[in-house]
């Protein structure tokens, strides 16, 4: 194989894996066994990706364990990555993809350099230039509710070669509208977990929940 292009092909097939998923659990919570729980629901739920956020504490051991124990079968990225130095330490733990609120430049060709991908954020078309011109391989919209479906596709019809991820107050209920404005992918938070079902850790009711979800999101 040559081994200038190998690196493409894996970033690509990673990106195809992104973007079949239609949702992306994100996973900010504030000690590392309540994101775990949340990670093995998503997983029991068929989720083949998930983003892990840097605010998780003891985040990269928690992402060395996923891949441990489910391997190349997960798609595991990190989000809220705010500098170089916390980029270089997410690859070295092993993660597909670096997701950042907003742009940070080095960020993507060391993803690159690791066969990974990277999703800057971006909110205004300036923004959306910036990540285009990096490099990156999809941008995040974020936060996704300050301008709603509405601004994602005004974006969208001055980038429609753009594959965009809006991130922020993306429901269940409201995620067919951000599909309808140019939507490649969403990122879903708290809000893929009933709040009642994943205090109660009911974990059947909350499997349940997520592939209903992901059932209305490849409808």
């Amino acid at each position: 194989m040559n081994t200038t292009t190998a690196p493409q092909d894996a970033r690509a097939a990673k990106r195809q894996t992104l973007m079949a998923a239609r949702v992306i659990p994100v996973l900010r919570y504030g000690d590392a066994a309540t994101a775990a729980y949340a990670a093995e629901v998503a997983v029991a739920a068929g989720c083949t990706t998930l983003e892990l956020t840097w605010t998780i504490p003891g985040v990269l051991d928690l992402v060395k364990a996923l891949r441990d124990k489910h391997g190349d079968a997960l798609l595991l990225g990190l989000g809220t990555v705010l500098t170089e130095a916390q980029a270089h330490d997410a690859l070295r733990a092993g993660v597909d993809f670096l997701v950042s609120p907003g742009l940070v430049p080095e960020m993507v060709p060391l993803a690159h350099a690791a066969s990974a991908l990277c999703l800057p954020g971006a909110f205004t078309p300036s923004e959306v230039i910036q990540a285009r011109r990096a490099g990156a391989d999809m941008v995040k919209i974020f936060p996704a509710e300050t301008g709603g479906p509405r601004h994602l596709a005004a974006l969208k019809s001055v980038f429609p070669d753009t594959a965009f991820c809006p991130t922020g107050g993306v429901t269940e209920k409201n995620m067919g509208d951000y599909f309808k404005a140019g939507a490649a992918i969403v990122g879903i938070g708290s809000n893929l977990y009933d709040k009642d079902a994943f205090a109660a850790r009911d974990t059947a009711a909350l499997v349940a929940q997520i592939i209903r979800t992901r059932e209305a999101a490849h409808a």
